[in-house]
């Protein structure tokens, strides 16, 4: 198959508070937007044109696509066609293979959203071969199959789709929204119903021509869908715990694979640094006098760590950083384009290019883009009933698989001083938290949040010792 549709259009409600200002298949993962991953898993799967499905913010995805051209000449084609009307993954896909399909040859389906690994892929295109139709899976547990599309899978086919559902099995497994199409299932999609019937009594299913529904009734229809399971970790960015996730899991796979320690051009390692892993670094970067580096830790170029600086396992830095004066970057943490961590600030997590964390503190969860943490700005992580923070998604009550404690500040956040933000809270774009403020409930976008002081005054003075 040498065609591929990506599906970029979305808005990422779900995903607030970084859905309204990023484009969701633009979003940095790894200190690269994630679409850049993807082309570079369909390119060594042999796809050669791909037409990427744009809407929302669409001049993020083009311009990181312009980029992973610049970078990758005559490795493949991509265009864009805009969804004006964004009725459903089933109405993008369509809308996608619209003068793609002169082969005949079927083609990808990718969500613009999901991050996974090259090696199910090219697993996926293997089991195309022989069956037409196949489709990634990945599991799910019990307690969040509602969460997702669910599918049952038997013999290594598929047997029934179910959205949102109640049940699951053993053999329940996840949707991923990744298939490998044959001509005829690409075909099928125009004729996808305008609200999906793969619900059960009180699904309450919206008006959407969703993929999940094409496969549906590609099963009713009496066709087949292999299912192929993936081997490594397969993250839907809908939420914004999904959205560290998929960083942290970007971490390890960026890091294992550093066997030995790999210096570019002008690149150096101060011999009073103390190094346990390996290191990674670009061109022009350094770690620097004192440092200690717990584990792997890859570094993009022009960065600089030192400073006694300490930097714990699997740590990915990008381009233009600062990491100095003692401070501490935590375990599988990602430290975006032109950063700055220093003086005793301890940041683990997310921090998202641009953005600053400086004069002590603590943090842990994900920072905006262009975002700064005021001096001792410190974040609560374990609750006193030790359990999980529960979140609001467009109204409806979720507890998250992973990372519900977290703190999640949105693009262009600015704390005060000494400003404490309890476990969970999220805080939109363009907002202030000021100095000395208790936050324990999510903030809107562009609102400021001061504290009011009562004072009482009162005489001082000599005649106080007698005088």
């Amino acid at each position: 198959m040498k065609n591929a549709v990506i599906l970029a259009a979305g808005r990422g409600e779900r995903l607030w508070p970084y859905g309204d200002t990023n484009a969701k298949a633009a979003l940095s993962v790894g200190t690269r937007p994630l679409i850049q991953w993807q082309l570079d898993s369909l390119a060594e799967v042999g796809v050669e044109r791909v037409r990427v499905v744009a809407g929302y913010l669409d001049g993020m995805v083009r311009n990181a696509c312009a980029l992973w051209l610049e970078a990758n000449p005559d490795r493949m084609q991509i265009d864009f066609v805009e969804q004006k009307n964004l009725n459903g993954t089933a109405a993008a896909a369509t809308l996608g293979f619209q003068g793609l399909d002169d082969d005949k040859q079927g083609g990808w389906i990718v969500p613009g959203d999901i991050y996974f690994h090259s090696k199910d892929l090219k697993k996926l295109l293997d089991r195309s071969k022989q069956s037409g139709v196949a489709v990634l899976v990945a599991p799910v547990p019990s307690s969040h199959v509602q969460e997702t599309i669910r599918v049952e899978v038997e013999g290594g086919s598929i047997q029934e789709v179910c959205a949102h559902s109640r049940v699951w099995t053993p053999n329940t497994r996840r949707f991923t929204g990744i298939v490998a199409a044959s001509q005829v299932f690409i075909e099928t999609l125009e004729t996808t119903p305008d609200i999906p019937t793969c619900v059960e009594i009180g699904g309450m299913a919206p008006v959407d021509r969703e993929l999940a529904e094409t496969l549906h009734q590609w099963l009713k229809s009496g066709e087949t869908a292999v299912a192929v399971e993936a081997e490594e970790a397969v993250v839907d960015i809908n939420k914004p715990w999904d959205f560290l996730e998929a960083n942290r899991t970007s971490t390890l796979w960026q890091t294992e694979g550093v066997q030995e320690n790999v210096l570019a051009d002008g690149a150096s390692i101060d011999p009073s640094a103390r190094i346990e892993g390996k290191v990674k670094l670009g061109k022009g970067s350094r770690i620097g006098p004192g440092v200690i580096v717990y584990g792997n830790l890859v570094v993009g170029e022009n960065s600089t760590v030192t400073d006694g600086a300490f930097i714990e396992e699997s740590v990915v830095v990008g381009d233009g950083c600062r990491i100095w004066r003692g401070a501490l970057v935590g375990n599988r943490t990602v430290i975006g384009h032109g950063c700055n961590v220093g003086h005793g600030a301890e940041f683990e997590g997310l921090m998202l290019p641009e953005s600053y964390s400086y004069h002590y503190g603590e943090f842990w969860g994900i920072l905006g883009r262009c975002a700064d943490l005021g001096a001792a700005t410190v974040c609560g992580t374990l609750r006193f009933d030790d359990g999980q923070t529960a979140h609001r998604v467009k109204g409806r009550r979720e507890v998250p698989r992973y990372h519900s404690n977290a703190t999640y500040l949105g693009d262009f956040v600015r704390t005060g001083v000494n400003a404490i933000l309890m476990p969970g809270v999220k805080v939109g774009p363009y907002s202030l938290i000021g100095a000395g403020v208790l936050l324990s409930e999510d903030v809107p976008n562009n609102t400021s949040v001061f504290v009011e002081q009562t004072h009482r005054k009162g005489s001082w003075g000599p005649e106080r010792y007698g005088w």
